[in-house]
């Protein structure tokens, strides 16, 4: 995942330097984790158990019927069929000095 401050940040960068140009980049961001795992550092942060549950697609699809939010993340679902992992090593390694927010870090700011 990507932390959006950070994206915006990159974008600038990129578009800053000249020798970026007609390149494919991978913004850069933190490790992957699991939901598993951003569950647990969210219990973490905020010290309580989180509840979380996983929704058959027929529940879904049920629940979407009556609800225009779950309708407009259906778009959304395909794209989480699978990973989507992307390895910014290029971007860190063009640029070294750019700071990239931890999962923690994000969290820790939404949830505070």
């Amino acid at each position: 995942m990507i932390w959006t401050p950070d994206a915006s940040r990159a974008m600038v960068v990129i578009a800053n330097t000249p020798s970026a140009y007609n390149q494919t980049w991978h913004l850069p961001c933190d490790k992957p984790h699991s939901y598993k795992e951003l569950r647990q550092i969210a219990e973490k942060i905020l010290n309580k158990k989180v509840k979380a549950r996983v929704i058959r697609e027929w529940q879904f699809n049920l629940i979407k019927s009556f609800n225009k939010s779950m309708q407009e993340l259906n778009e959304l679902l395909p794209r989480y069929r699978q990973d989507n992992l992307f390895i910014s090593d290029k971007f860190k390694k063009q640029f070294p000095d750019f700071k990239i927010t931890t999962i923690e870090e994000g969290l820790s700011t939404v949830l505070d």
